[in-house]
């Protein structure tokens, strides 16, 4: 089991995002493999370190659009 998402919640989630209707089926399959690979993850979150006004900066851009989403990451 996961340190991070357990197999019921893992279960519950993709389950919703089957059954909800998306735009895009890639987008919905980006987000069924991305909670797969967070309940089949090791833990690690603890090791990140943020403070309060980064964690409302994120959250307050949310949800985001997956195609902004790519210049937050380096390819």
């Amino acid at each position: 089991m996961s340190d991070i998402l357990d197999d019921e919640t893992a279960a519950k989630i993709i389950k919703n995002i089957r059954e909800s209707e998306q735009e895009s089926p890639h987008f919905q399959a980006t987000m069924i493999n991305f909670v797969y690979s967070l309940q089949q993850s090791d833990g690690g979150l603890d090791d990140i370190d943020i403070d309060e006004a980064e964690i409302e900066e994120i959250l307050d851009g949310m949800p985001t659009n997956p195609e902004l989403e790519l210049a937050h990451i380096d390819a």
